[in-house]
Parts: C-alpha cells; structure tokens; sequence
C-alpha cells in the first residue's frame, strides 16, 4: 500500500524542482536574450509616459496602453539610462510568474500532478518562452486572460474570485485589442450561461453581482484615465479607426506562416495539449457545466484571434499557447494512467523527463548569438553621447530613454507607404527643428523613402554601424585644391573638424573667419564654409556629450536591430 503513495510524492517533489530550474532559465532568459525591434518601441512608449506624454494625443500609438503604464513607473524610479530597458525585462518576469500560478490553479481539480506539470510544460515551450519574457503587450495580456480563466475556475467560488475574474478580463482587453475578441467569446459564454434555467443548477459564475462590478470597477478606470487625459477621441482615432485601416491594407501573409515552426519546435506539447483537450471534451459532453467549459472555449477563441489577424506575427501565439498548456499537462495525465505496469511507467516517466531536458535545452538556445550583450553596448553608448534632452531619430525608438524628433517616433510597412510624402518633406525639416543629434539604423531604415534616406545619409555620419551622430563630409575638388560649400548646424553646440590634421594642411573658413582650432562652436542653422589646401576629404562633426571626438567608421556592420 505505500508504494503507490511514495511514487506520486517523489514526482511532485521532482516536478516541484524541475519548476524552480525552469524559472531560473526563465529569468536568465529575461535579462540577456537579445530585444526584439517592438520592444524598443513599447520601452520609449512606457519612457514618454513616465515624462507624462499620454499615448495617440501626444505620439503615435495603435496598442492599448496598459503594458506602458505599468511599466513607466520603472523609469520614473530609476531614470533616463536606455540600460534601463533591463529593468522593463524583469518587471515581465511577473506576468509570467502570474500566467504560471494562473495555469496551476486552471488544473488543480485534475489532481497535484496535473497542476504542477502545466507550468512546467509552459516554461519548456521556447514558443511561449520566448515572448512571454520580453516587453510585449501580448504577454502582460496573456498572463491577464489565464488569469481571468483560473479565477473562474475557483471551486467553490467567492465574491472575491468573480469580483477578481471580472476586473482581469477588462485588464486584459486593456492590454491588447486581441482580448476583446477571446476575452469577448469567454464573456459571451458566461452571459449566455447566466439566462434563466428551469434546473436551478449553478451558474459559471459564483457571485454574478460580483463579476460585473468587477467589470464596471475595471472600465470604469479606463473611462477615468481616457477622460483625465482628454484622450477619448484620439484613442478612438488611432486604435480602432486607425488600426482597422491598417489591418485591410498591412501586407499580410498566412497564419500558418510562424504556427507551423512552432509546431515543429514543441511537437510533443502539441500532441499531448490534443490528447487532453478531447478527454477534456469527452468529460464535457457529461457535465457540460463546468469552469473546464470556459477553458475549452478558449482554445478556439485565442487561436482564431491569431488566425483572423492579416499578419499573424508568433507572439499572437502567447494566449493560444497559455490555455493549451493545462491540457497538455492533462494529457501527459492522461498517458502516465494508462501505463499499467511498473517498468512502463517508469520509462514513461524518463521518457517525460527527457521531453523536459529537450525542450529546455530549446529555450536555452534562444541565447545563442551572444544574447543582448552587444545591444546593452549599443545603450551604454547613447547614454554616454546623449544627453537626456538630446533628440534621436530612430523608426522603432530604439534609443528607449531620449525625446523623438516627431510624432509618428516608429513606422513600419504600411506607413512608410502611406506617410511616404510627409516623411521625405517633412521628417527631414522637423529633425533640424528638433535639434536631433543621432540616429539609430535599424531594420526599418531601408524601407524608408529615397528622399529621407538621401538626407539622413548626407547629415548623419557612421559612429559606427548602429549609431550615426550629426556631421557632414566633404571633399575637395583635386585640381583647384578649393573648397566653397555649406554646413547646417542642427544646434547651437561644439564641432570639430576630423582629421584635425586638415587645419595645418590648408585654411577652414566658417562664416568668413578662419578655424584655427578642431573644436569650435557654432549656432544654429546654415553656415558657409571655404576650405583652401592640401586635404582630399574631411568632415564637420557634432561633439558629443562625452566631449569626446570620433572618427566616422563607414562598413562597420549593423548588430542592434533584431526583428524576433
């Protein structure tokens, strides 16, 4: 009699370590996988409202806003370093601690077991784990729903569950447009539930009174911060006027596109995921309601809210991968149960824990490549060369803690098509305006249009291959050995001339008066320039706030911008 209790305890004591290396790889994941070009976008959005900019009134935004405003109060503590986009990574480490609480809780009912292999089986998929630990709306939104999810499914329930349930399916929509549709089809299920039944048996909700307050409490402090920052109109405009616009015309691609690596990288959490989903079923068609009915529904929903989208990117997968995990850790239940002799249950048992050293052995990989090391250099040196005042030019806001030049601080395809005319008139003109020193390449800039390109490459000059600071290049003509031309100071500031050595083989002149000295100050706007003498080519260069000068590196390869 005490062999059969000894086995289940040994497996939940190694389940319960196998969980706490996985949540060590995660966090370790966290802080050094390399960023991805959005999460330099949702970092400055979370940057510019922690300076108290409100997001569509006062700089381009189609996301719902929830992830920046969790996330602005992490600069606020600590500052404008862009090395603080480390401390945003961690912070995500929460949601997902949240979604794996969330999916023990959605399969307590199946047993001990069964509850600890669903955030195992969740932290061994790289498709989950790879999104779900950067700065991303979808992973606070994911983490949101399962949330909602298990708070339903709390037996018994309690006005505080419903209460707590009601308010994380308005969170959730408030991170990401993509809830209002599964978190709209779990609701719907739950009002169809609540209609009048001639059984009087038990309703979805516990305490229904305390669901919707939940609700109304929630949207009522969405309505509160649209109101108080006089956003209403503007949120409406860019986040569903706007966004439906940009949805028909995104060039778009299909949704088996990124869902079949997937598969492909997880197989067995996808067969077991199946396995448990039918005998789910199979247990529905008897007692049809249960809180494993919501669950069920989700599956659906999350999945056809990726399926639906014209450009289905992998971290729409998140919600979808999140409700399969608890079924997939049935279906590992399921399986170990039908394994009746002891030898086949213990090969059924390495065969498992051979699926967690694969799988994690794939997360591990994510950090291949030197993970972020290069792109936190990247950031040390805009902090070293800016200052928090200066502007930076950038399509993704890639420099994270410094102000943009212009509202529209990111493009992507479908606006560098659309906006192809204000950005070749009017970006260049709002640049010298803004007094912007830098810019950051990245993978956006040649899709830009020829006449800002020409600009951006004519004014800025390689400090090296991912960042350029203002400065122009000139050469002299070999057979007068004269040079007339213009230099356009983006801001009143310190210059210098590179090679310094081009002052004492001729004469500079700036404004009429000659420059007897690499470093000198000028104001802004247009200035006339003559040089006389022996030097091929040389360049007029901004002076960084390091008081340090540089030498343009042309060719140095591009490291920074990641799109996954």
């Amino acid at each position: 009699m005490t062999a059969p209790m000894t086995e289940p305890r040994a497996l939940r004591w190694g389940l319960g370590v196998v969980l706490g290396v996985l949540a060590l790889q995660a966090s370790r994941l966290a802080l050094h996988k390399a960023f991805s070009i959005d999460e330099f976008q949702y970092a400055h959005a979370a940057w510019l409202m922690a300076h108290g900019q409100v997001p569509y009134r006062d700089f381009f935004e189609v996301h719902f806003p929830l992830v920046y405003q969790l996330l602005a109060p992490l600069f606020r503590l600590l500052g404008d370093d862009p090395r603080n986009v480390i401390a945003l990574r961690a912070a995500m480490l929460v949601p997902l601690a949240g979604a794996c609480v969330s999916v023990f809780f959605l399969n307590r009912r199946e047993g001990r077991i069964a509850a600890l292999l669903a955030p195992v089986l969740l932290l061994c998929s790289p498709g989950f784990l790879h999104f779900a630990t950067e700065v991303r709306p979808d992973a606070l939104t994911a983490a949101l729903f399962l949330g909602a999810l298990a708070a339903l499914s709390v037996q018994p329930g309690s006005f505080r569950s419903s209460f707590l349930a009601g308010a994380l399916l308005v969170a959730s929509a408030w991170g990401s447009q993509k809830a209002l549709f599964f978190g709209g089809l779990v609701t719907a299920v739950l009002l169809v539930d609540l209609l009048p039944r001639g059984n009087g048996s038990p309703s979805l909700v516990a305490s229904p009174r305390a669901f919707f307050a939940g609700i109304a409490v929630a949207t009522s402090s969405v309505a509160a911060y649209l109101t108080v920052t006089g956003s209403w109109g503007a949120w409406w405009r860019w986040c569903f006027v706007w966004a439906s616009e940009h949805q028909r015309h995104y060039p778009g691609f299909s949704w088996r596109e990124y869902l079949v690596p997937t598969l492909g990288a997880q197989p067995a959490f996808f067969l077991l995921a199946a396995v448990g989903f039918v005998a789910t079923f199979l247990r529905l068609l008897k007692h049809p309601r249960t809180p494993d009915l919501l669950l069920f529904v989700a599956v659906p929903a999350t999945f056809g809210a990726y399926a639906l989208q014209r450009a289905p990117f992998p971290y729409s997968l998140l919600p979808f991968l999140g409700v399969l995990a608890p079924f997939a850790a049935r279906g590992v239940f399921v399986v170990l149960s039908g394994l009746r002799t002891p030898a086949v249950r213990t090969l059924g048992l390495a065969g498992l824990g051979g699926l967690f050293v694969v799988q994690a052995a794939r997360v591990e990989a994510l950090l291949d490549g030197g993970g972020n090391a290069r792109q936190r250099e990247v950031l040390a040196r805009i902090a070293a060369l800016t200052g928090a005042e200066d502007v930076v030019y950038d399509n993704s806001g890639g420099y994270v803690s410094r102000p943009h030049a212009h509202f529209y601080f990111y493009t992507d395809a479908y606006l560098r098509g659309s906006l192809a005319g204000l950005l070749s008139d009017e970006m260049p003109r709002v640049l010298v305006e803004q007094g912007c020193v830098l810019r950051v390449d990245d993978l956006r800039t040649s899709g830009l249009p020829p006449a800002l390109r020409r600009f951006l490459d004519a004014h800025y000059q390689p400090y090296d291959g991912d960042l350029y600071l203002w400065g122009q290049r000139y050469r002299v003509p070999s057979d007068s050995g004269a040079l007339e031309d213009r230099f356009l100071a983006v801001r009143a500031d310190r210059y210098f001339v590179q090679p310094s050595s081009t002052l004492d083989t001729g004469a500079l002149f700036i404004d009429g008066e000659r420059i007897t000295t690499p470093e000198f100050t000028l104001s802004q706007g247009e200035h006339t320039l003559r040089y006389e003498g022996r030097a091929e080519a040389f360049q007029l260069l901004w002076l960084p706030r390091d008081a340090k000068r540089w030498t343009p590196r042309p060719g140095a390869p591009s490291t920074y911008s990641r799109l996954f």
